[in-house]
């Protein structure tokens, strides 16, 4: 392994910052190859006439862009392209929808301040399409040095992301957390969530609860509010929970007319039964939005919980509506710092972080704290 030799930069400014500017110019150009060894920070503060501080620091900045590494017995060296830092993380979304808004803009600013300014973020939208996602998982490469992704979960794509980490590419994944997949990931504490708003239903004498949702069956968010659900109404003798589910179409997720005709019929059918239904829990704020309205159009008032993704004054919220409302905030700076401990060189077990949402209660100044903000498990779980 060749050593480098300095040439002397009397004339030069000499701040450790234009020291690192220096080599990093140097390496990016070629000039400097990967395994080249400088010299101490001794001969490198004599050298531009500095203090050995002010090398050392500028040695320290090479290492934070990834320019260099320190070898065991043999000192600093330049990084081959594996080892190389770009400064970019990615975050990936499976859809931009302002008008619900999604991704919401708390995620993305706790991101952001998660990342501060060891990163820069680019974004990525896979337009809820599988192809689409694939093709920008596969040109990632080594353009990024992490990324932060709310998957589609199409199994094909899980294998792609699973190959990345695998290879190396720090990921954590957001939302929902695709199935058989071994990665970080911070999500909602989607079960414990449900069961607070139903137990909170349950505590004003509603057995009978309706549960509204997509057909979805890839979201682990989705089947973890789901279980909770069952889970609650077996708690106060009801087994047979099926009569009072609607699974609705994926594809009428955006069509808004076609939806609320499909909300409103169920709602209907729910509450003329034999046994009728007289609370509803909502998966999410569109149907929670479309069964209000809907009951208006029908004289029809039911009390409901929903897990509150719009901002609140979208939603019209009686008295009778309980809202889970996800720390989006917490969830986009925890996962941020994890991404850039893995950047680090953080090698533990993949971690699965719950990071618990808030129940607003109708009234005034009610509302249940989360009891554990963050909840830190293994992957290895699901």
């Amino acid at each position: 392994m060749p050593y480098l030799t300095l040439e002397r930069r009397s004339t030069m400014t000499k701040g450790w910052k234009s020291i690192a500017d220096d080599f990093a110019r140097r390496i990016s150009g070629g000039e400097l190859a990967p395994g080249h060894r400088l010299p101490p920070g001794e001969e490198i503060a004599a050298e531009w006439g500095v203090s050995r501080h002010t090398a050392h620091r500028a040695i320290e900045e090479l290492q934070r862009q990834g320019q260099v590494v320190r070898q065991r017995r043999w000192g600093t060296v330049v990084a081959g392209p594996a080892s190389r830092s770009t400064g970019r993380v990615a975050l990936m979304v499976d859809r931009f929808a302002p008008a619900v808004n999604f991704p919401p803009a708390e995620m993305l600013r706790g991101i952001q301040d998660g990342l501060g300014e060891d990163a820069q973020l680019i974004v990525i939208d896979s337009r809820s399409d599988p192809e689409v996602e694939g093709r920008r998982l596969a040109q990632l490469g080594s353009e990024v040095d992490g990324l932060i992704i709310v998957p589609t979960t199409d199994p094909r794509n899980t294998a792609r992301i699973q190959k990345l980490v695998d290879g190396g590419l720090p990921v954590v994944v957001l939302d929902r957390v695709p199935q058989g997949l071994r990665s970080d990931a911070v999500v909602s504490d989607n079960e414990r969530a449900t069961l607070d708003a139903l137990h909170e239903l349950e505590m004003r004498g509603h057995r009978r609860i309706g549960f509204f949702s997509f057909h979805k069956p890839g979201f682990s968010s989705v089947l973890e509010r789901h279980a909770a659900y069952v889970a609650a109404l077996e708690e106060v003798g009801l087994k047979d929970h099926a009569p009072y589910e609607r699974w609705f179409a994926q594809e009428l997720d955006g069509d808004t007319t076609r939806l609320f005709q499909a909300v409103q019929d169920a709602l209907f059918a729910l509450t003329h039964g034999p046994e009728p239904i007289t609370a509803l829990f909502c998966v999410q704020d569109v149907f929670a939005a479309a069964a209000l309205e809907a009951g208006a159009r029908l004289g029809i008032e039911l009390p409901l919980a929903t897990f509150n993704d719009w901002p609140p004054v979208m939603l019209r919220t009686p008295p009778t509506t309980l809202r889970i409302v996800q720390r989006t905030h917490e969830i986009g700076l925890t996962a941020a710092k994890l991404l850039l401990d893995r950047i680090h060189g953080e090698r533990s077990e993949p971690q699965l972080v719950r990071v618990a949402a808030e129940l607003i209660v109708p009234g005034p100044e009610r509302f249940m704290a989360p009891v554990s903000p963050v909840r830190p498990t293994e992957v290895a779980s699901q």
